[in-house]
């Protein structure tokens, strides 16, 4: 990618508000409730942020999660919002730095996203939720699960919008 210009600032940004507005959009199919934790969901928000990652770079798509994930902590969802931002940044800035093909691209980034997740979620869940650690080591395969399918659900669509759009005339205007 070339220099980070005022033209992919823009893209950025629209993909932000785009990444906001489906985290405000209730219900299904915006937000689909995980059963196994209520203060967790499957989402369409991070579609945007893959999505200004292969087509603005790095930077646009660090911007597009710090702006995206705000709406979620401006909405009162102070915790939520860093979750959802360290589960995103997690996914992103691997995808951006492993120099393989697509596939391992996708696995690595699951990988690092799940890993990371686990983590955070056996540290901070007892502290930001007050739930006992035992509760949280007993969902922690599902949160697992939700974060390696929520990967899979915000890179495969981003991949497809950018694939059929990357001949575009909006994708020739960045360049």
């Amino acid at each position: 990618m070339n220099e980070f210009n005022t033209k992919r600032l823009v893209l950025a940004s629209l993909l932000a508000g785009i990444s906001g507005m489906l985290e405000i959009i209730p219900g299904i199919p915006f937000d689909v409730p995980f059963p196994w934790y209520n203060k967790v969901s499957w989402d369409l928000t991070g579609i945007p942020m893959v999505f200004s990652l292969m087509s603005t770079g790095l930077t646009g798509a660090i911007y597009t999660v710090l702006i995206g994930c705000s709406f979620i902590i401006f909405r009162g969802n102070i915790y939520g919002g860093i979750f959802k931002m360290i589960a995103e940044l997690s996914t992103i800035i691997i995808f951006a730095i492993i120099s393989r093909k697509f596939i391992p691209k996708i696995i690595w980034s699951i990988t690092s996203r799940v890993i990371i997740m686990t983590g955070i979620n056996y540290i901070f869940i007892p502290i930001f939720y007050g739930v006992p650690t035992s509760f949280v080591v007993g969902i922690l395969p599902s949160l697992a699960i939700l974060n390696g399918s929520q990967a899979i659900i915000n890179i495969l669509p981003a991949k497809i919008i950018y694939s059929r759009l990357s001949d575009s005339r909006l994708m020739r205007i960045l360049s």
